[in-house]
C-alpha cells in the first residue's frame, strides 16, 4: 500500500504517525500548479520549489528521478519560482517571482525574473536579480504585470507562534503559520517599474524597499485577499486596470484530524469571492473612486479567471473564469458558500448583462478554463478578442471519469449553448489547477 513520502505544505501528514511528522521542516515539492511548454521541454511549477524539467510526451524527469529532475534554468534561480508566470505578446518573455522566507533573519524576499518564452531561459547579461525585502513572510501567490509594472498585493501579515510551534510538531502544516492581520483596515497594491529588469539596472536592484523607495508606487485599499488575478493593462490616461477575484477572509491554519477528502465540508471556513475591476490613478497614487469604480463583474463564487495568452498585458473585455451552478445571495463577510465549482463563464467587462453561464451535472467539475486562439484570428484586435476555442477537463466524481470538454465561445449566446465537443479522456484525473496551450506542438507516437 502506497502512502505519504513527506509532509505537505498545507498540513498534510507524512505516513508513520506522530513520531515520523515531528520536527520534520521539510516538505513535499508538489509540482502541481501549473505547466508550462517551452523548446522541447515541460516545465512543471509550483511555488514552494524550483521547476521540475519533464519530457512533454512522457512525462519522466529529465534530469533523473526525484530532486534530480528540478531545473534552476542555468543557474538562474537558487530558490523558489512562481506557479505563475506571466506572458509578454510584445517582448516574447515571460516575467515570474520567487519567493523564501528567512525565520532567523525573519526576512521574506521576493526576486523578479523575465526569461525568453521559447527557451525559458533569461536574457540577462549581468548578474544582478532584482529583488525587495518584507519583515514577514506575505501570501503572495499570483501577480499581475502591465506593459511598464510589476503589480503585487500585500497584506499585512505575520507569524502565529502557537500555529508555528504545531507546525514544527508535525500536528499541522508550515502555511497555516501565516495569517492575516485582521485589525489592519487596508491592503497596498505595490507596482514596481519592470525597468528594474533591464540590464542597465545593475544598481539599486537589491534589498528594495517598498514602502521607501521613490521608484516604487504604493496604493493603499480596503482589506482584502486574492488569490488569482484575470490579466491588468494600461488605459489610454496611463492608469493601471486590473482584474482580481478577492475575499474579504482568508484562512490557512486548518488543522483536520482527518485527510482533506474524507471530510463532508472541507469549505465550511472559506470565504465567498467576486470578480472585481480595479483602476489605479498613477499619477495621484490612489485608487479611482464613483463612476462605476471599482466595479463588481459577476459575484457567482468566481475562481480561476482565465484570457487569451495574447492577450496578457492588454486591454481586454472578457474573462473566462470558473463559477457556482447556480447564482447565489452572497455576503462578502460571511463563509461557507465556497466549494468546488461546476459551472463556467463568459465574462463582459463592459456590460455585465450579457455574461453568459454554463452550469454541469452537480458532481461534475471542471478545471482552470484554457483559451485557444481560432485559426487566422488575431485576438489582440478587440474585433476578434473572443475568437477563441475554450478547453476544459470535466472531472466527474461520481463515476470518477475526466472528459475534455471545447465550447466556441465566439459572439453572442453560443457559449451558454455548451461544449460543440466533448469526450472522455482514457484514464481518470483528480480535480485540475492550471494549465497552458502550446500552439504549434504535436507528437509522433511509435509503436509501443
Amino acid at each position: 500500500m502506497g502512502g505519504m513520502s513527506q509532509r505537505g505544505l498545507f498540513g498534510t501528514k507524512k505516513s508513520g504517525g506522530y513520531l515520523a511528522n515531528l520536527f520534520q521542516m521539510d516538505y513535499k515539492h508538489v509540482a502541481n500548479t501549473n505547466v508550462i511548454h517551452c523548446g522541447d521541454s515541460l516545465y512543471a511549477l509550483w511555488e514552494g520549489g524550483l521547476p521540475y524539467l519533464l519530457d512533454p510526451l512522457t512525462l519522466r524527469n529529465k534530469n533523473g528521478k526525484g530532486k534530480a529532475g528540478l531545473a534552476d534554468l542555468d543557474g538562474l534561480l537558487s530558490d523558489n519560482f512562481s506557479a505563475h508566470p506571466r506572458y509578454d505578446p510584445v517582448r516574447k518573455t515571460y516575467v515570474n517571482f520567487g519567493s523564501v522566507f528567512d525565520p532567523i533573519k525573519s526576512e521574506f524576499r521576493v526576486s523578479l525574473y523575465e526569461v525568453d518564452a521559447t527557451t525559458f531561459r533569461s536574457k540577462r547579461k549581468n548578474g544582478v536579480t532584482p529583488n525587495f525585502v518584507l519583515d514577514a513572510p506575505a501570501l503572495i501567490h499570483d501577480f499581475i504585470l502591465t506593459k511598464n509594472y510589476c503589480i503585487f498585493f500585500i497584506n499585512d501579515t505575520r507569524i502565529n507562534a502557537m500555529s508555528a510551534i504545531k507546525a514544527m510538531l508535525g500536528s499541522a502544516g508550515f502555511a497555516g503559520s501565516i495569517e492575516v492581520d485582521k485589525d489592519t483596515e487596508h491592503s497596498n497594491i505595490v507596482l514596481i517599474p519592470r525597468s528594474l529588469l533591464d540590464d542597465k539596472e545593475q544598481d539599486a536592484v537589491s534589498d528594495i524597499d517598498l514602502f521607501q523607495d521613490e521608484r516604487i508606487t504604493v496604493v493603499k485599499m480596503d482589506r482584502h485577499f486574492a488569490f488569482h488575478y484575470a490579466n491588468a493593462f494600461e488605459d489610454m490616461e496611463d492608469n493601471v486596470v486590473f482584474d482580481t477575484v478577492q475575499m474579504d477572509g482568508m484562512e490557512l491554519a486548518a488543522d483536520f484530524k482527518e485527510p482533506f477528502w474524507q471530510i463532508e465540508n472541507p469549505f465550511r471556513d472559506v470565504s465567498p469571492t467576486r470578480l472585481i475591476r480595479y483602476t489605479v490613478d498613477i499619477q495621484n497614487k490612489k485608487l479611482a473612486i464613483g463612476n462605476d469604480q471599482p466595479k463588481v463583474l459577476t459575484t457567482r463564487l468566481p475562481e480561476f479567471p482565465s484570457i487569451p495568452r495574447d492577450i496578457s498585458t492588454r486591454r481586454h473585455r472578457y474573462i473566462y473564469p470558473l463559477v457556482a451552478r447556480k447564482k447565489v445571495k452572497v455576503n462578502p463577510k460571511t463563509s461557507g458558500l465556497g466549494g468546488p465549482v461546476a459551472a463556467v463563464a463568459k465574462i463582459d467587462s463592459e456590460d455585465t448583462t450579457n455574461n453568459q453561464y454554463f452550469s454541469f451535472e452537480p458532481y461534475e467539475f471542471p478545471g482552470e478554463a484554457i483559451l485557444v486562439p481560432k485559426a487566422g484570428k488575431t485576438v489582440s484586435l478587440p474585433s476578434e478578442e473572443d475568437a477563441c476555442y475554450m478547453l476544459v477537463l470535466v472531472t466527474n466524481g461520481k463515476d470518477l471519469t475526466t472528459d475534455v470538454a471545447i465550447f466556441d465561445v465566439e459572439g453572442d449566446q453560443v457559449f451558454e449553448k455548451g461544449p460543440i465537443l466533448r469526450f472522455p479522456l482514457p484514464v481518470f484525473t483528480p480535480h485540475l489547477l492550471h494549465g497552458s496551450f502550446a500552439e504549434g506542438v504535436t507528437f509522433e507516437f511509435g509503436e509501443s
